[in-house]
């Protein structure tokens, strides 16, 4: 049977080139690059054209973020869809707060407590003022949640990690972010009969969509102390204070609360990650509505 090339409609006399699934003109079946004939025995395809292997290396394949090499076997992909060559994963440090890599140009100078892209850096709450409208939207949203706290002044402090470690003693290290300030006064029999809500600190330089997730965290604790919801197990205590943080990062629903909501549900760790997953089911079984209300009155997170 007379071939004809796929490409000029056109029969085929003498040499006869055969390729994905046709018959071609040797002179016809062109790299979509460069548009000169494919004579190799190998090429590449994209989006069902044929490519010169180095057309494709130097048009197509993607290239890494960090030093623009095109990646043409193995390479990474982070979080944030950032494509980069495996040995930078070695040579980079990672943000603290959202896992991107760092190339030394854009290190902080001089260096600030926690290693932080230039993403988090960007809207790092430093001050008082920096926080003051997030706290305000806080302060609104967990209100909208429920969540009463008896006309009490919710204040804040923005503090350093030498003073949150200060106040952090009684609390373990890997609640490094924030703190509930409070003092409790106890009876002759070592029975607490009164709590007074200091306020809540807040590591400085936290990027502002975890400022307000660990805000909220915080104010759960709060919340328990204001309700006399005392003497809870750790991963129940924590695991509720994820929960409200959870719930606000959906609420947020950016690619940055998503990035939480991902390392919130996969929190290996028995109290805060564990503790959040027993607490949310309890929560979605009851409605979240529901389950406040049974913690206000039972007074206990063991439902």
């Amino acid at each position: 049977m007379q071939p004809f090339c796929k490409a000029c409609g056109q029969p085929i006399w003498g040499r006869c080139l055969n390729a994905l699934n046709a018959n071609w003109h040797p002179e016809h079946f062109v790299c979509a690059g460069c548009g000169r004939p494919i004579d190799a025995a190998s090429f590449q395809m994209h989006q069902g054209a044929p490519y010169h292997i180095q057309c494709h290396t130097n048009l197509i394949a993607p290239r890494c973020a960090y030093c623009a090499r095109p990646m043409t076997n193995t390479f990474l992909v982070d979080y944030w869809g950032t494509h980069f060559c495996p040995e930078h994963q070695r040579e980079y440090p990672p943000c603290t707060y959202c896992g991107r890599l760092i190339p030394p140009q854009q290190l902080e100078q001089p260096p600030a407590e926690a290693i932080r892209c230039p993403v988090c850096r960007s809207t790092a709450i430093e001050t008082a003022q920096d926080a003051r409208p997030f706290f305000n939207n806080v302060k609104q949203w967990i209100s909208s949640q429920g969540l009463v706290y008896n006309n009490l002044p919710l204040s804040l402090q923005i503090c350093g990690k030498t003073r949150l470690a200060e106040m952090l003693q009684d609390r373990g290290p890997t609640h490094a972010h924030g703190a509930t300030v409070s003092s409790t006064t106890y009876d002759h029999n070592g029975r607490a009969v009164y709590n007074e809500i200091k306020g809540v600190a807040v590591l400085r330089g936290l990027p502002a969509t975890l400022f307000q997730g660990v805000t909220v965290h915080e104010l759960g604790h709060v919340w328990l102390i204001i309700h006399n919801i005392q003497g809870q197990p750790q991963w129940a205590e924590e695991g509720f204070c994820e929960l409200l943080s959870y719930r606000l990062y959906q609420a947020l629903n950016t690619p940055e609360s998503q990035y939480h909501i991902q390392s919130i549900e996969q929190n290996l760790d028995p109290i805060y990650g564990e503790g959040f997953r027993r607490i949310r089911h309890r929560a979605e079984q009851l409605g979240w509505p529901h389950f406040l209300e049974a913690v206000r009155t039972t007074r206990r997170l063991l439902l």
